[in-house]
């Protein structure tokens, strides 16, 4: 068992929340991003607050990438956001072993992954992950 975190873009927080369930599913402790539902929260809320709100929201989802042993970066098609490129850089920064779904065009982020699936299936996602962390 392992402790993981997902990482990517709110674009894709679909696929993110289906492997932190299939991840789950597998005895694994997933800590999701809680910036996908952020919107519910700012709605009516003046800047002041709404950045307050982000900020929290922020130091709240970097913490669970400390927290963690593993930070897989959902990233279907190679995207990754402004983000969730800042949650990579932070992953690296301390030690983490960082699993990305596809292959990234910026080298800068592509050298930093320590493991690539090749996938953006959820199910097999969490097979592939929960195999290489049993080993």
């Amino acid at each position: 068992m392992a402790i993981i975190t997902a990482c990517g873009s709110g674009k894709n927080k679909e696929l993110i929340h289906s492997v932190c369930k299939k991840l789950e599913e597998k005895g694994h402790i997933v800590l999701t991003p809680p910036l996908h539902n952020i919107g519910k929260y700012t709605d009516g809320m003046d800047l002041e607050g709404e950045t307050l709100l982000w900020k929290g929201a922020t130091f709240a989802h970097l913490n669970r990438i400390k927290t963690a042993d593993v930070c897989i970066m959902v990233n279907p098609k190679g995207y990754l956001g402004v983000g969730s490129t800042l949650e990579l850089g932070y992953a690296v920064a301390l030690g983490k072993l960082i699993i990305s779904l596809q292959h990234d065009d910026e080298l800068a982020r592509e050298s930093l992954f320590d493991l690539v699936l090749e996938c953006e299936d959820a199910g097999i996602i969490a097979e592939k992950v929960d195999a290489l962390l049993k080993k």
